[in-house]
C-alpha cells in the first residue's frame, strides 16, 4: 500500500509542531493519522487530499470505516481523530479551508476497565513470604497498603504522629491527600499489629520523624517500594509485574467492595475520591463474572 504525498498545508502544520517543541514521537503519531486519512479520502474520491474538499460526512465515514471494517481499537480511532482535528483547526486558523469538519465527530468512549487487583491466592503467598522475612517495616508497609488502600505517596508521606493505634479505633491521618485534601483511614487489626510490631522495633522514633526508615535512613523514593515489592513476589515465586502500589491499592478497593457490595460512599471515603464516579469502576464486573451471571440466568 503506497503512502499518499502529504499535502503542502499538512506539512506546514508538522514543522509549525516542530518549533512549538512537540516531540518527535508526537509527530509521528498525528502524521500516521494524517496519512490514513488522506489514504482513505484518495481512495473513496480518487483524487488528491484538499482541505477545503473535506467535509463532516466524509470524517464520519472515515471513522465508521475504522470501527467496521478496519475493526480498530477505540484508542486508535481516537488517536487518529485527534490528529485530523487539530491539523483542521490549525488549518482554519490559517485559512487554509473555511470550517471545521471534525468539529461534531465525537471520539468513541472507550470500554470500562476493571482496575488491575492480585487474586485472594496471590495476596495470601505475598503476605506469607513477607511475614516469614521478618522484616518489620517491610510487613507493616504492604499490610498498609494492602488494607487501607493508600496511595503510595501518602503512605511515605506519614510521619510517625500521624499514626493512633492505642485509641479504641485504630487510625492514620492523612495530612495532605491528593488534591489538599485532609482525611483519616480507619486501620484493621492486622495493619494495626503490623505498625505496632515495626514502631516497637524502632524505638529511637519520635512523632515528628518520618514513619519509615531502614538501615539507609528515611524512605522517601517511591521507586524503594516498586523494587521492594518486585523482590517479594520473585522470592515467593510470583510474577513480579503483576505488582505495585497502585495494584495493591486497586485490590483493597475490589476486597472492599466484594465484602460490602452497596457502600460505594464508604469507599469513596477510604480512598480520598470526593466523586463517587470514580470508584464506580470497581463494580465493573469481568468477563468470568458476566458468563457466572449469565448461567445462573439459565438454570
Amino acid at each position: 500500500m503506497t503512502t499518499p504525498t502529504l499535502h503542502p498545508t499538512i506539512l506546514e502544520w508538522m514543522d509549525d509542531l516542530a518549533e512549538q517543541g512537540k516531540s518527535e514521537l508526537t509527530i509521528a503519531i498525528y502524521r500516521r493519522g494524517l496519512v490514513h486519512f488522506c489514504r482513505w479520502s484518495e481512495q473513496v474520491y480518487g483524487q488528491p487530499f484538499d482541505p477545503a474538499a473535506i467535509i463532516p460526512r466524509d470524517v464520519a465515514e472515515w471513522k465508521a470505516r475504522q470501527q467496521t471494517v478496519e475493526k480498530a481499537p477505540p484508542a486508535t480511532v481516537n488517536a487518529r481523530l485527534t490528529a485530523l482535528s487539530r491539523y483542521f483547526k490549525w488549518a482554519v486558523a490559517h485559512s487554509y479551508c473555511r470550517s471545521d469538519p471534525t468539529a461534531g465527530v465525537k471520539s468513541l468512549r472507550p470500554p470500562v476497565r476493571q482496575p488491575k487487583a492480585l487474586k485472594e491466592t496471590y495476596v495470601r503467598r505475598l503476605l506469607r513470604h513477607i511475614h516469614q522475612s521478618g522484616q518489620l517495616r517491610d510487613m507493616a508497609l504492604v499490610e498498609l497498603l494492602l488494607g487501607a488502600g493508600l496511595r503510595i505517596s501518602e503512605t511515605l508521606a506519614l510521619r510517625v504522629e500521624d499514626l493512633n493505634l492505642n485509641g479504641r479505633t485504630a487510625e492514620a491521618t492523612i495530612r495532605r491527600g491528593k488534591g489538599g485534601v485532609h482525611r483519616v483511614v480507619p486501620l484493621t487489626s492486622p495493619v494495626r499489629q503490623a505498625l505496632k510490631l515495626y514502631l516497637k522495633s524502632q524505638p529511637g522514633l519520635q512523632p515528628e520523624d518520618p514513619l519509615w526508615v531502614g538501615e539507609r535512613g528515611p524512605l522517601h523514593d517511591r521507586s524503594g517500594v516498586f523494587n521492594l515489592l518486585k523482590k517479594y513476589a520473585r522470592l515467593a515465586g510470583l510474577d513480579p509485574d503483576l505488582i505495585s502500589p497502585h495494584i495493591l491499592r486497586h485490590t483493597f478497593a475490589g476486597r472492599y467492595l466484594a465484602a460490602n457490595p452497596d457502600d460505594l460512599r464508604g469507599l469513596a471515603a477510604i480512598l480520598g475520591h470526593s466523586s463517587l464516579n470514580t470508584v464506580m469502576i470497581y463494580t465493573t464486573p469481568d468477563a468470568d463474572a458476566l458468563l457466572s451471571r449469565m448461567e445462573k440466568a439459565e438454570l
